[in-house]
């Protein structure tokens, strides 16, 4: 089994840090940080176009605020992209504000499985690892 993938992409530098931080403690290794929803919109267009599943992510971490590409336009995007491919990661909406339109807004994309709060925290770490991450046996 290939080690599991996790993109973290937010404009905010401090903030992708600390993420990576949590993730490291809790054990996770297999990161790629973007701070431009576009870049990694690129990067998993490519990825698709030469059919390396083992380069998708299991695990988006989605900033919804965001310049130039917001969250909402990488996940309209991220649809376009092959079924097999956008069918596997779990993406998480990155917030700092608890606005209640955001999750009304994210029942219209089922690729959605939740809202963390921005920076998540060791056990909200803990809990990604348990949850996407058990080593098979």
């Amino acid at each position: 089994m290939h080690e599991p993938l996790f993109y973290i992409i937010d404009d905010d530098k401090a903030n992708n840090q600390l993420t990576l931080i949590m993730l490291q403690d809790a054990g996770l290794s297999n990161f790629r940080q973007f701070r431009m929803a576009g870049d990694a919109l690129q990067e998993l267009k490519r990825v698709s176009s030469q059919g390396m599943t083992e380069e998708f992510p299991t695990v988006i971490l989605l900033d919804i605020n965001m310049p130039a590409m917001d969250g909402w336009e990488f996940l309209t995007e991220f649809r376009k992209l092959p079924s097999e491919f956008t069918s596997h990661p779990k993406i998480y909406l990155l917030t700092s504000s608890d606005y209640p339109g955001d999750v009304e807004k994210a029942r219209a994309f089922p690729e959605v499985v939740g809202f963390l709060s921005k920076p998540i925290s060791e056990e909200v770490a803990q809990e990604l690892k348990e949850k996407y991450f058990r080593a098979e046996g």
